[in-house]
């Protein structure tokens, strides 16, 4: 038990639930368990690490590889099946016939789990799937669970016939304390990838290796990616790649380690700039053992040096650009995003003046007059994007769109892309009423897909009026 928590730390509770659930292998299974969460909160994971704890034969099955009830329910049977079976099965009365099958020759009460991962695909294969498999304990002889793993909360699966209601685990986002405990634990891989691309002397090496070092680090760097990005695996990637630039100081001995208003200097406005490219995974560092181009292998040139960080922000957000304006997204995409953009980073009560052309004349007052000399750290495209609705969002999008277009559920559609694409936040449900978003790219990223279509974002901005 020791050695699973440590393997999964911060998930005490939900590991000690389903421990709970699923209980000993003498005991009756649940019908069904549905996990949710949001990406990167250790649902798979913990599963994984029970079942194999409680040496329960189940199946995973992911959703997007099984695109078909025939591929399912084949993946199903010979997962289950002790040596290599090609099992044809069809229709969901061959699958219970076949598992009525497997049933006879094995222990009808050995506990059986299947992991339904990425669940909220089975809503496109078949309305009927989702409804049998909650009721499949009803139609077998055998001691099995399925369980959904899923994004998406209970409320999006919808049912047209009753369903038995499966047991519901939630899994929550993990807080600031708890991601750095967690990122903390990889530590030495932080170090070792470092080292990996510096020739670096014994004296800073030990320097290098020091936790305080570190940990003083994650601070920084979750001061100002905690708020937009929740996600594990995304703010692992961009500590790791943030984390060499936060020690070039200390490599080139520009800065000693246990400066830390130096190094945040160094490394806040780095920060900053690396907000523009969360979850695009553009790759920005030269790699020491590029390749020369043809023609050079007998140059009399001497080799390339080992690269030593000297990347500038100018060259990263040169990168940004260039990578925005190759975004193959459709016209009113474009125009969707843009519209989210101008959302997030706008005060609602200026949408008035902002996109309509007749919104009066407005007084100064002495109030607005102080607002408007803030100083450049509290404009609202550095504090950060805002949730907005989506009526909001298409009230925007129609009024920046010079032609007028009817609201389509291709116009729909457009918004979840840009959710699955990770350029704006929220749920890939559309809902008129309940949903709500949030732009997540930057103002270099949103200038260079307004250029595609020549707009101009900061004419519609409420920072430079």
């Amino acid at each position: 038990m020791e050695e699973m928590y440590n393997k999964l730390p911060c998930r005490e509770d939900q590991l000690n639930d389903l421990l709970d659930l699923l209980g000993e292998s003498d005991e009756p299974l649940p019908a069904s368990l549905f996990v949710s969460g949001s990406m990167a909160t250790g649902k798979s994971l913990c599963l994984t690490t029970v079942l194999q704890y409680l040496n329960y034969k189940h199946v995973f099955i992911d959703c997007i590889e099984c695109y078909s009830p025939k591929i399912m329910y084949e993946s199903i049977l010979a997962g289950l099946s002790d040596e290599y079976m090609d099992v044809k099965c069809d229709s969901l009365w061959e699958l219970v016939n076949n598992l009525n099958a497997l049933g006879n020759q094995q222990n009808n009460y050995e506990p059986i789990v299947l992991v339904f991962d990425r669940a909220e695909r089975l809503r496109n294969i078949d309305q009927n799937i989702i409804s049998t498999l909650l009721r499949l304990r009803e139609f077998c002889s055998l001691n099995i669970c399925c369980i959904f793993v899923t994004h998406l909360i209970y409320d999006n699966f919808h049912f047209k016939i009753g369903v038995r209601e499966p047991i519901k685990l939630y899994f929550p986002n993990y807080n600031k304390e708890e991601l750095f405990k967690i990122i903390f634990l990889s530590q030495k891989s932080f170090v070792r990838y470092l080292m990996s691309n510096n020739d670096i002397g014994c004296d800073i090496k030990e320097e290098l290796e020091r936790p305080e070092l570190f940990a003083n680090f994650l601070n920084a760097f979750l001061s100002v990616f905690y708020r937009p990005c929740r996600d594990l695996i995304e703010l692992q990637h961009m500590a790791r790649v943030n984390f060499v630039k936060y020690c070039e100081p200390i490599i080139k001995n520009e800065i000693k380690p246990n400066d830390l208003s130096k190094l945040w200097r160094h490394i806040a406005p780095i920060l900053k700039t690396s907000l523009e490219l969360l979850y695009l995974r553009i790759n920005t560092t030269k790699t020491p053992n590029q390749a020369q181009s043809p023609g050079k292998e007998n140059s009399d040139e001497s080799p390339p040096e080992r690269y030593n960080f000297d990347n500038t922000l100018k060259e990263e957000l040169l990168s940004t650009k260039t990578f925005a304006q190759s975004f193959e997204l459709p016209y009113y995409a474009k125009y969707l995003l843009i519209a989210a953009y101008l959302a997030s980073y706008n005060p609602p009560k200026e949408d008035k003046r902002l996109f309509m052309k007749n919104h009066g004349k407005q007084r100064k007052k002495l109030q607005h007059v102080r607002a408007k000399a803030k100083i450049s750290e509290k404009l609202n495209t550095q504090l950060g994007p805002k949730v907005f609705t989506l009526d909001r969002l298409l009230a925007i999008f129609y009024a920046i769109l010079e032609e007028r277009i009817g609201l389509t559920s291709n116009l729909l559609a457009q918004i979840a892309t840009l959710v699955e694409l990770r350029l704006i936040a929220g749920s890939k449900e559309i809902d008129l009423d309940t949903s709500k978003y949030k732009c997540i790219i930057g103002y270099d990223f949103i200038s260079a897909v307004a250029q595609t279509v020549g707009f101009n974002v900061r004419k519609y901005l409420y920072d430079f009026m």
